[in-house]
């Protein structure tokens, strides 16, 4: 049996997260999110923000954004397995994600990519990670 790649691989857009491993052979998907699911519900304090000329949709994707870079936090932190994160998102996402994890994820954090992912099939994911043969260089605190 192939030995886990010790790196959580995050794929986001505004309304869609996935985090994946690899399995030594192909990118797997090992939990799923959306915006408008019950445990991440980014709609929840849209409707409270009392902000002038705001976008809900903006409101939601950028909470939505937040509460992912929370779910990585608590991954690598439930996980000491996991020593590394790739974190691919939509562009306008990826800042948004980045700037809410901890110092400790972000300390973590080996490569990301502006790109949305989120509708690749796990078997053809890893040729978008351009992930070495030889593995990614695990940062070393």
């Amino acid at each position: 049996m192939p030995n886990q790649d010790p790196v959580l691989y995050a794929i986001c857009d505004g309304e869609k997260a996935r985090f994946l491993r690899y399995d030594g052979q192909q990118m797997r998907t090992i939990q799923r999110f959306g915006a408008h699911d019950r445990n991440t519900d980014a709609e929840g304090e849209v409707a409270s923000i009392k902000e002038p000329r705001s976008d809900p949709k903006v409101q939601v994707k950028e909470r939505f954004a937040r509460q992912i870079a929370e779910e990585i936090d608590a991954a690598l932190k439930a996980n000491p397995a996991l020593e590394g994160l790739v974190l691919a998102a939509a562009p306008h996402v990826l800042h948004d994600i980045r700037e809410h994890l901890s110092k400790a994820t972000s300390r973590k954090l080996i490569k990301s990519e502006s790109k949305d992912l989120t509708n690749i099939p796990d078997p053809e994911l890893l040729s978008h990670f351009d992930r070495p043969a030889t593995g990614w260089q695990i940062p070393r605190s």
